[in-house]
Order: C-alpha cells, then sequence, then structure tokens
C-alpha cells in the first residue's frame, strides 16, 4: 500500500538526523508521493522545527516513539506536519499526538476579526492554530477508524517565548467548545519541560513500531457520499472536518453573522474555488452549525437534481424541508434581510432575473436574479467556480456579484472575496485538475500525464470498455457513472413499453441518456435522481445531472462538439441550444472541465474524434485495456458478459 507519509523513523533517529539531510529526504519524497512542489517556506520548516520536538521526545525518555512527517489527513492534500505514534501508559493501546509546527516568535489577537496576528499573517490573520490542528484531528479519526479518538494536539511554537503567545493562550483566547485534548506550548524551558510531561501522560514507546505498520495498512475509511451525511451535518451534529481555509470561511461568516446588525451594514461573501475544493461541504456544514444555533439560514441552489436530492435526505416534514432547500428564483419576493444568512450554492448557475420559462407578463420582473439573494439576508453567502458556466443565461461571476453589491449600496470593506485552494475531491492527486485545465485549453497547452499514484487517469478504445471497468467497480462496492457531452439528440418520450430510446450509439455500443421522470416498474430513475440512485448506471447522464456531484469512478465521453485538430480545439455540433451563441466554446470547454472532474479515485476518457484520442495517447494518458485485464486477474470471481451487464453474486444483486 502506498505510504501516507513522507518518512517514519524513531524519536532518536530524528534527532540524530542532519538538518539538511532530513530536507532534502523530505523533499525528494514530497515529489515521488505526493508530486508535491515543495517551497522554500515548507524547507525552512522541516529544517528548524521537527527535530525540537524529537529533542523533547527523546528528554521525556521516549526516543522509541515513531515519528511520522507530513501525514495525510486522507481526505485532502492537507498533511499534518507530524504524528508521534505510540500507546497510552494507562490502557496500552494505539495513542497518537497530531503536531503542528509554528515558528511564530510571537503572536497576539486581532481584536476586531478574533484572529491570529504574527509576523508573515496575511492582513486579516490565520485561523487559531489549536483549531488548525483540532480539526486534522478529526478528519484522521474520521478516515481512519483505527483510532477511534485516541488522539491529542499539540502546537509547537519552539521560538516563541511564552509571556510573547500569551493572548492567544485558553483561557485568555476562548476557543470553540467542540476543541479539546489540543495544548500549545513555546520555546522557553518551562513550556519545553511541560511539553515533555504532557508527552509522558498520553505516551510510551511500546508497539510503537506495529502500531505504524498498522496504520500503514488500514483501510482508510471512503469518504461519506454527501447525500447520506447531508442529515446528520444539518439536523443533527457535525460530520464534515472543516480544514484550514474551509474552517476559516466559515468563522468569518459566524463572526459576520454575530455583529450588531443593522440596514446599512449588511454583509456579502464571495467565495470561490474549483472543483473538488469543498464548496459544498462547506455550505452544508455551515448551514447545519447556524441552524443548531438557532439562526434563520436557508440553502439556495440554481440545480434541481441537487436540490432535490438534498431535499430527499433530510429528515423532517416536507414543506419544512423545502423551506430550508430552496431554488434561487424563490427569494424574487422574500422581505428584505427576512433571513440571517442565505447560502447561494453554486451560485455560477445564476440567471439574469428569476422569471419562469412561461410566467405570465405580468409576473415578470426585471430585478436582477442576484440583487433578490442580496436583499434577502443579512449575509448573503456566494459559493462558486466561475469556469462551471455552461448555458448562455448563466450569469454567476465573483464580478457581477461584487458589482451588484456596489449597486446596492454595500461598501467594498463589507464585501470578501475569498478563494479555496484545497484540494478534497482530488486529493489523490492535487495536480489532476491543473493538468485537465491545460488540457482543454484553459492554460498555455496540453501537457504530458506524469501522475504515477492511486488516482488513475485511463484512455478507453471503446464505450464498452469503458462501461466494462466501471461496472467492475461498482462490484468493488465503488460508485461509478458514465456521463457525455451534449451532441447526440435526445429522445425525451418513453417509447411504447416503457423503454427509453438508445440515442447514444457508438460503433455498436448504445445507451439512452438519463431519463427526464422516473419509470418505477423497468427501475429507471429521473433526472432528478440518476445521480444518487444506484439505477442511473444504465443510463448516460449529461452535465445538467452531472453538476454538483461526484463517484469513485467516472467516465467520459467527448463527441464530436469539442475536438482537437491538431494545434487548436474546435467546439461545434452542441446539441444544447442553452450553449449556442458567442460563447459557446467556452461553455463547451467548461462541460467537458465539469464532466472530467466528478471522479474521485479515478477518470476514463474515451473520444469519437480519431484526432482527439492521438492527442490523448501522446500525452501519455495510460490505455485502460492492460489494467482492465489486471483487474480480472484479481478478481476472477468478477466477470463481464459483453454486451450483456455485468453477472454480479447475489448478495450484490441489490445494487441495481
Amino acid at each position: 500500500m502506498k505510504p501516507r507519509y513522507l518518512l517514519a523513523c524513531t524519536a532518536a533517529e530524528l534527532a540524530a538526523m542532519d538538518a539538511e539531510a532530513l530536507v532534502r529526504t523530505l523533499r525528494r519524497r514530497a515529489r515521488q508521493l505526493y508530486q508535491a512542489r515543495v517551497t522554500e517556506q515548507e524547507e525552512e520548516s522541516w529544517r528548524a522545527s521537527p527535530k525540537t520536538v524529537a529533542d523533547v521526545l527523546v528528554k521525556a525518555g521516549l526516543g522509541e516513539v515513531m515519528v511520522l512527517l507530513e501525514m495525510s489527513t486522507l481526505s485532502s492534500d492537507a498533511r499534518i506536519d507530524m504524528l508521534l505514534v505510540g500507546s497510552h501508559p494507562d490502557a496500552g493501546e494505539l495513542s497518537v499526538v497530531a503536531v503542528e509546527n509554528k515558528q511564530w516568535s510571537e503572536a497576539a489577537v486581532n481584536p476586531r476579526t478574533g484572529r491570529i496576528v504574527h509576523r508573515g499573517a496575511t492582513r486579516d490573520g490565520s485561523q487559531h492554530p489549536v483549531e488548525q490542528v483540532w480539526d486534522y484531528c478529526r478528519a484522521l479519526d474520521r478516515n481512519l477508524p483505527m483510532l477511534n479518538g485516541r488522539f491529542h494536539g499539540v502546537v509547537n511554537l519552539h521560538n516563541a517565548e511564552t509571556e510573547r503567545i500569551a493572548g492567544i493562550l485558553p483561557p485568555a483566547f476562548k476557543l470553540r467548545g467542540e476543541v479539546r485534548r489540543v495544548h500549545m506550548f513555546g520555546g522557553d524551558e518551562a513550556a519545553r519541560d511541560q511539553f515533555a510531561t504532557f508527552l509522558s501522560q498520553v505516551l510510551m514507546a511500546e508497539n510503537a513500531a506495529t502500531h505504524v505498520r498498522d496504520i500503514d495498512r488500514a483501510h482508510a475509511r471512503p469518504s461519506e457520499e454527501l447525500m447520506l451525511a447531508v442529515d446528520q451535518a444539518v439536523r443533527r451534529r457535525s460530520v464534515f472536518p472543516l480544514l484550514d481555509e474551509q474552517r476559516e470561511t466559515v468563522d468569518r461568516v459566524f463572526r459576520a453573522v454575530e455583529e450588531k446588525f443593522s440596514e446599512d451594514n449588511k454583509q456579502v461573501f464571495i467565495i470561490s474555488g474549483g472543483p473538488g475544493t469543498g464548496k459544498t461541504v462547506l455550505a452544508l456544514e455551515l448551514l447545519g452549525m447556524l441552524s443548531r444555533a438557532g439562526s434563520a439560514a436557508v440553502h439556495a441552489s440554481g440545480s434541481v437534481a441537487f436540490a432535490e436530492a438534498l431535499r430527499r435526505h433530510v429528515t423532517g416534514r416536507r414543506g419544512e424541508v423545502e423551506e430550508v432547500f430552496t431554488f434561487f428564483h424563490q427569494h424574487r419576493r422574500r422581505e428584505r434581510n427576512r433571513l440571517n444568512v442565505l447560502i447561494c450554492d453554486e451560485a455560477h448557475r445564476l440567471r439574469k432575473d428569476s422569471n419562469l420559462r412561461f410566467a405570465p407578463a405580468e409576473s415578470r420582473s426585471d430585478v436582477p436574479q442576484v440583487h433578490e439573494l442580496i436583499n434577502a439576508a443579512r449575509v448573503p453567502v456566494f459559493l462558486l467556480d466561475p469556469q462551471q458556466v455552461v448555458r448562455r443565461d448563466e450569469v454567476g461571476t465573483p464580478e457581477v456579484i461584487w458589482q451588484a453589491a456596489l449597486d446596492l449600496g454595500i461598501s467594498e470593506d463589507r464585501i470578501h472575496q475569498i478563494t479555496l485552494g484545497r484540494q478534497f475531491r482530488h486529493s489523490l492527486c492535487p495536480d489532476y485538475v491543473d493538468w485537465l485545465e491545460d488540457l482543454l485549453g484553459y492554460g498555455p497547452a496540453p501537457r504530458p500525464w506524469t501522475h504515477q499514484g492511486q488516482f488513475q487517469l485511463l484512455l478507453a478504445d471503446s464505450p464498452q470498455q469503458m462501461e466494462n471497468y466501471l461496472r467492475i467497480q461498482i462490484a468493488l462496492k465503488n460508485s461509478a457513472r458514465i456521463t457525455a457531452g451534449y451532441c447526440w439528440d435526445w429522445t425525451k418520450d418513453y417509447l411504447p413499453g416503457g423503454r427509453l430510446a438508445n440515442d447514444i450509439a457508438i460503433d455498436g455500443w448504445e445507451r439512452p441518456w438519463n431519463a427526464n421522470t422516473p419509470n418505477r416498474r423497468r427501475n429507471i430513475p429521473s433526472r432528478k435522481t440518476w445521480a444518487t440512485d444506484q439505477a442511473g448506471f444504465e443510463q448516460v447522464g449529461c452535465i445538467y445531472t452531472a453538476q454538483n456531484f461526484d463517484w469513485d469512478y467516472t467516465g467520459v465521453i467527448m463527441g464530436y462538439d469539442y475536438t482537437w485538430d491538431g494545434h487548436r480545439w474546435i467546439a461545434k455540433n452542441n446539441k444544447d441550444t442553452g450553449t449556442h451563441g458567442t460563447a459557446r466554446a467556452y461553455t463547451v470547454r467548461n462541460i467537458y472541465r465539469v464532466l472530467a472532474t466528478r471522479g474521485k479515485r479515478g477518470v476514463v476518457l474515451y473520444s469519437t474524434d480519431a484526432a482527439t484520442k492521438n492527442l490523448l495517447a501522446d500525452l501519455k494518458v495510460p490505455p485502460l485495456a492492460p489494467v482492465l485485464d489486471n483487474l480480472r486477474q484479481q478478481h476472477p470471481e468478477i466477470s463481464v458478459a459483453i454486451p450483456t451487464r455485468l453477472r454480479l453474486h447475489p448478495v450484490q444483486e441489490s445494487m441495481f
């Protein structure tokens, strides 16, 4: 199994290691394991900080405790500086301590923002490091069940005298109530003695190496499917650990909500992030936290499939749930500032106005939809990816929202723009989205695929080969879907007998688009449930049913609407009238960016165009055929009959 950290050694070995040799080793391993770009700041941290922790361990007689450097949280590309692994002195069971190293020499609290001010901090300051470590601990515990809550955290401020950080130490600094078992230690002698005493209370070296082997071999819990966790997040408890910038964003919104409110101090948040940066998780966790705090908060979306999926997965009276998960157009007549917070998820889908297609003339309005949403709440929050605009009538961009806020009289200092960069969906390969954008024409030029890690990008010879591979993944209890560009006609109505027309036909392979309405007798889901219903795999999804969702593996069929001519991309033959117009090339490119970023563990590409297939092969995208053959050899109990559907064992039949 691929290591989950850069280096494992005993504390005594780390203490004796040359600092420059340590930096060289970690830099090489980071490139090999994470394909990560190492910054000078990271190297300086490696050079200065880990050995200060090792020295304390040795001083405490814990030289044989194991130290894992740059441990993955297993849920994003975030890494824990150090994970100390041993046994608990009382119970003898596994015990770990997560360490966050900070080279601050002093730190204080910004009384206006509640954030931490230190040398090198941004203008707004930093998240409190204790809360940062606590979130890392929760994420690791959630994804590594063997921990079972047996963890502690430490912030190592080895360059700071205790008196210079007194203002950020509890109880002077009030931490979130849920934060516990995390301690801070400065660099003075008394603080290092306290650090050593604490470590002796929660760690001993016995079985440390065995515990590390167990961590290496442990099966990481797959991320809970978003829809299965919605109910808990919104109605019951916090289930999504928020890391770094996510936590900072939530805290900033909370501070805005807690401010004394008047008509002239409305605050607007514009939160941008690419695919997989946790926008929807942030939105749902924020909604849940506000709801539990008794604050009037509502979620809004421009996607019918997404909003309906959220409604289905939250318990409660139907009307009550529908009041929480709404559509953008439903807020056009909302009383001004009726809500404390309106969370506009997928705000790139904002429309010019909220007029429904067949609304009578007397009920239509020229008021921009974004104005209606800003007016509806004290603190409107917009989460968006500007490069997911896929229709010409979608106008959601940071610039449009910013200008709308100014037009409504909101001052610039109360409009907050935040960019999310941490990768969650593609934590196995954080560079994938950048590579894909270069491929599709956002960057200077397509570049070769060089990733050697666990994330699988594969090139299929045919749609049938793609389907066979994904069916095996489903049999192995992974989620999967096939999606395609909208470049085939779409028969909206059922054929006689309740069948769907096989509109997508490629070299003898035929499949229908996802259905508009369900046919329960034939186990065909509607477009509203295609993404989350197991039977959805039997149809091909489009941009409108795939956007907002993800699966373990996804297959993407690139049709003749986006092809490579040897020098550039050509956009044509798209069947969706919503993408026609001067921006068609841009929106078609965005469509494939969305479709090809739905797979968390792997993506299979297939193009109907020979030149495009040659491009992908020339870029060293691995062929699917040998991977499929190897998968069949590893799992002989699973057989695929071509072209019939996968034959499953009886225990798995319920999946369909």
